[in-house]
C-alpha cells in the first residue's frame, strides 16, 4: 500500500485561515481514493493553526507527498520539504499550482515530479508510474477536464468541526445569521476574463472560459453537506459565483433555491440583472460581493477589468433594492491612480453605501500580465520576496504595510504617486472604513 499525504500549509497570511476549506486538497484525494482503492491510504495533512517552526512534528511519514503551490505559501513549503527530505528521505514530492506553473524549472529543482494543468487525470498517472517505477519529472494536461465527469469532493479527510462551523454568514446590519451552520463551496472553474492584476493568469491562458457543475452535481453536494455535516448555509467561492449567461445563471440559482439552503457568494459588476436580482434573494442569497477594484476609470481599464464606474454603481444599487448586503473590493495602488484617489474613493463610498468594504493595497504576483510585462504599466522594480506579497490588513491592528514594486516617476499615464504616499492613502482610507464600521475589522467581531 503507498501511502499519500497532501499538505496543506499553515496560510498564516490570514487572519483565520479556516474561512476557507482545502478544496484542492479535498477534491484530488476523492478522485484518487475513488480509483485506486485500497491500493492507497490517502491523508490530509492540515497544518493551519499549527505555528511553521513546529509543522514537522504534525506530518507523519508517507510514501508519496503531494503539495498545491501557491506563491504567498511557497516560501514555507519550500521550508517543509527540506524538512521532509532529512526526516523521511526516501518520500516522493509531487506538486501543481499556480506558482508551480510560473517557474516550472525552479520548482523542479525542489520536487521530484512537477504537475502542469488541470490535476486529475495527470495526479494518477504520476501515481501509476510510480507503482511502476517510471515516475516522469514533468507531467502537463492539455485537454480541458469535464468537470462533471468527477464526483463532488469528500469532506471526511478532516474533523466535522472544520466543514460545519457558525459565523460564516455574519452581517453588519442583520443579527442571527452567523449562528447557521456553513461552510464554503466551489461550483465552477475557470474565468473568461484577462485582468492583468489576477494571478492566475496561466490557467485562463491554457484552459480559458468558464465552466459550471450542473445543476444535478450542485444539488447533490449540497444534499450531501446538509445530510453528513448539517449545513444550513453557504459561501459560494467561486470566482464568478452567477453564471453569466442568462440560461445557465436561471437554472444554476434554481438549483440553489431548491435546496431551501441560506448562501452568500462573489460576482462580477457587469453580470447582474434586475431579474437576476431578484432571483438571487428568492433562492436564498443575502450578501455578495464584487470587484469594484477602483473608482478610478484610467485604472480600470489599464487592468483590464472591463467595466465601468456606473455599472458598479447600478449594481451595488440592484443588490440592496433587493435585500442583498453588499460588499465591495477596492485596491489602492493601481496603475494610473490620480493623486486624488482618496477623496474620489470616499466619495464613491459615501454614494452607494456598501455594507462591507475589503480594502488591499495592490501587489504585484507571479502570472499576472503586470508581473510579466512591468514596463507596460510604467514599473521599474518588483520585489521577489514572496512573503512580502500580502500586506498585513485585518491580522494586526496597527499594520505597517510596504509595496511590493516602485513605479517610474514617469509612466504611459502620466506621473506616478510615490511609494510612501500610496502606503499613507491605503492607511487613510483603512481608518475611515473603520471609523464607518465597514471595514473588514468587522470580520474579526
Amino acid at each position: 500500500m503507498v501511502n499519500v499525504g497532501f499538505i496543506q500549509p499553515s496560510s498564516e497570511y490570514l487572519f483565520d485561515p479556516f474561512r476557507g476549506d482545502p478544496f484542492t486538497h479535498y477534491h484530488i484525494l476523492t478522485i484518487l481514493d475513488d480509483h485506486f482503492g485500497p491500493e492507497i491510504k490517502t491523508t490530509l495533512i492540515d497544518l493551519r493553526g499549527i505555528k511553521k517552526e513546529y509543522a514537522q512534528y504534525h506530518i507523519p511519514e508517507c510514501n508519496v507527498y503531494l503539495h498545491s503551490v501557491y506563491t504567498l505559501d511557497y516560501e514555507e513549503q519550500f521550508a517543509i520539504v527540506n524538512n521532509l527530505r532529512i526526516l523521511y528521505p526516501r518520500a516522493i514530492h509531487i506538486a501543481g499550482g499556480p506558482h508551480v506553473a510560473e517557474f516550472i524549472q525552479e520548482s523542479l529543482k525542489l520536487f521530484e515530479s512537477v504537475i502542469i494543468g488541470e490535476g486529475e487525470i495527470q495526479i494518477i498517472k504520476a501515481l501509476q508510474d510510480l507503482k511502476d517505477n517510471k515516475l516522469k519529472k514533468l507531467y502537463q494536461e492539455s485537454c480541458i477536464v469535464d468537470i462533471d465527469s468527477y464526483p463532488y469532493p469528500r469532506r471526511h479527510y478532516l474533523p466535522p468541526s472544520v466543514t460545519a462551523r457558525k459565523n460564516m454568514m455574519s452581517l453588519r446590519k442583520k443579527p442571527g445569521f452567523e449562528n447557521l451552520i456553513g461552510t464554503t463551496v466551489i461550483f465552477s472553474r475557470g474565468c473568461p476574463y484577462f485582468c492583468h492584476f489576477c494571478a492566475i493568469r496561466q490557467a485562463r491562458d491554457d484552459f480559458p472560459g468558464i465552466r459550471f457543475y450542473k445543476p444535478g452535481r450542485i444539488e447533490a453536494e449540497i444534499e450531501y453537506l446538509k445530510k453528513e455535516y448539517g449545513i444550513q448555509a453557504l459561501v459560494l467561492q467561486d470566482e464568478i459565483g452567477i453564471p453569466l449567461r442568462k440560461d445557465i445563471s436561471i437554472a444554476h440559482l434554481n438549483t440553489i433555491g431548491k435546496t431551501n439552503i441560506t448562501w452568500r457568494g462573489q460576482c462580477r459588476i457587469d453580470g447582474i440583472t434586475p431579474g437576476i436580482a431578484k432571483l438571487m434573494h428568492d433562492s436564498g442569497c443575502i450578501a455578495m460581493g464584487m470587484g469594484v477594484e477602483s473608482v478610478n476609470q484610467i485604472s480600470l481599464d489599464i487592468i483590464n477589468k472591463h467595466i465601468s464606474v456606473e455599472q458598479s454603481k447600478r449594481t451595488i444599487a440592484l443588490l440592496k433594492e433587493n435585500d442583498i448586503e453588499v460588499r465591495v473590493y477596492m485596491i489602492i495602488g493601481l496603475p494610473g491612480e490620480p493623486e486624488n484617489i482618496v477623496d474620489l474613493t470616499w466619495n464613491f463610498i459615501e454614494e452607494v453605501d456598501p455594507d462591507l468594504v475589503v480594502l488591499s493595497l495592490f501587489t504585484i504576483r507571479p502570472g499576472t500580465e503586470i508581473f510579466r510585462h512591468p514596463e507596460r504599466f510604467g514599473i521599474k522594480k518588483i520585489n521577489t520576496d514572496w512573503s512580502k506579497t500580502m500586506h498585513m490588513a485585518s491580522r494586526y491592528d496597527n499594520e505597517e504595510p510596504t509595496l511590493t514594486f516602485e513605479y517610474n516617476k514617469e509612466t504611459p499615464w502620466g506621473k506616478s504617486i510615490p511609494p510612501q504616499q500610496i502606503i499613507k492613502n491605503y492607511l487613510e482610507l483603512q481608518q475611515r472604513l473603520k471609523e464607518k464600521g465597514i471595514s473588514t475589522a468587522f470580520y474579526k467581531k
